[in-house]
């Protein structure tokens, strides 16, 4: 069991950089990545049942269901072969997700570490217009919608994994390079 790889989970609110950091550390560990709101897209454009019904609670600014998460995650991680490390974004959501991930990581005797990238509401804001990935990212009411969600479900899990001594904090307002070097600081010395 000891040869089993570390896994990552970034959290944080919208417009954190979890996606960027997430691909950033993939790259130094030669991990996989596993990308929640990315799975989410992939749905959505195909047009299905699930992903019309996934785009009008996302256009709205709502999460998705911890079950559908909770799905992707545990088939991801049931086929993850113990000798291949992985990065999470956008997993942890809420606390039920965050209860499951570390009952399954625990069963799977897989270490694990949350990365909460820590980034202010009007930080929040500010990039997300910048960003306008998409129409809701442009309204700013989506966003304080988006923020509220964050509020009621994923703040109460980051507060779970950082009392079960999971989760550490990182500045998320410094400069894509430097919350990298912040992130690698903290996982080189978790892998050390």
């Amino acid at each position: 069991m000891d040869t089993q790889k570390h896994l990552f989970f970034f959290v944080g609110r919208i417009a954190s950089g979890k996606e960027t950091q997430s691909v950033r550390l993939a790259e130094k560990l030669g991990y996989k990545v596993f990308m929640t709101g990315a799975k989410f897209r992939e749905i959505v454009a195909s047009g299905s049942l699930l992903g019309n019904r996934i785009k009008s609670d996302y256009e709205q600014g709502l999460l998705m269901p911890s079950w559908v998460a909770n799905y992707m995650l545990e088939e991801f991680l049931f086929n993850l072969p113990p000798t291949e490390g992985a990065i999470f974004e956008g997993s942890g959501r809420d606390v039920d997700q965050a209860r499951v991930i570390d009952e399954v990581c625990t069963w799977l005797g897989r270490t694990y570490t949350v990365l909460n990238l820590d980034v202010s509401e009007d930080e929040v804001i500010k990039r997300s217009l910048l960003r306008g990935r998409d129409s809701t990212d442009k309204d700013e009411s989506v966003i304080r919608m988006r923020l509220a969600e964050y509020n009621r479900s994923t703040k109460p899990a980051i507060d779970h994994f950082k009392s079960i001594g999971r989760c550490i904090d990182i500045n998320g307002e410094n400069t894509p390079d430097e919350v990298h070097a912040e992130v690698m600081e903290k996982v080189n010395a978790l892998l050390a």
